[in-house]
């Protein structure tokens, strides 16, 4: 029989490590530092070989997704702000790839959402699966208000 538990990201290598779940299915990144000593916990876990794969994508305004994509932070992507989740593989990406100045850290895909809508970033970084499952930015992106 299968019990679904809900987690957040915040808390699902906690809850495998104090055996609360046996596992954790969608949206973990397989990474090294993760199979060795997880940030959260110290802890290794296992991961399963990988069978799905959308990978990190940025959506907002388009001229800003564009130097999002293109790594640019000067002429008219010098006011670029990235908002990711800070307890995501895509936050660590961005702050390696972008001054410190241009990214913003977030808690949850409904304040990453928020803070895009009401100005404090003009692009996010996640799964394309992940921002499709937000209704708010699934409309916005079917709606062509902002750029997936």
């Amino acid at each position: 029989s299968f019990e679904s538990v809900p987690t957040t990201t915040s808390n699902r290598w906690k809850h495998l490590l104090d055996r609360t779940v046996d596992l954790v299915i969608l949206g973990d990144t397989y990474t090294i530092e993760r199979e060795i000593r997880e940030r959260s916990t110290g802890a290794g876990f296992t991961f399963s070989s990988v069978y799905a794969y959308s990978g990190m994508v940025y959506a907002g305004n388009q001229t800003f997704v564009h130097c999002a994509e293109e790594f640019k932070s000067y002429d008219e992507c010098s006011s670029l702000k990235i908002c990711a989740q800070t307890s995501s593989t895509h936050y660590d990406f961005v702050r390696t790839k972008f001054p410190s100045d241009y990214s913003k850290g977030v808690s949850s895909m409904e304040q990453m959402g928020e803070m895009l809508f009401n100005g404090t970033c003009n692009v996010i970084a996640s799964e394309k699966s992940f921002l499709l499952q937000n209704p708010s930015l699934k409309d916005a992106i079917r709606d062509k208000k902002i750029l997936l």
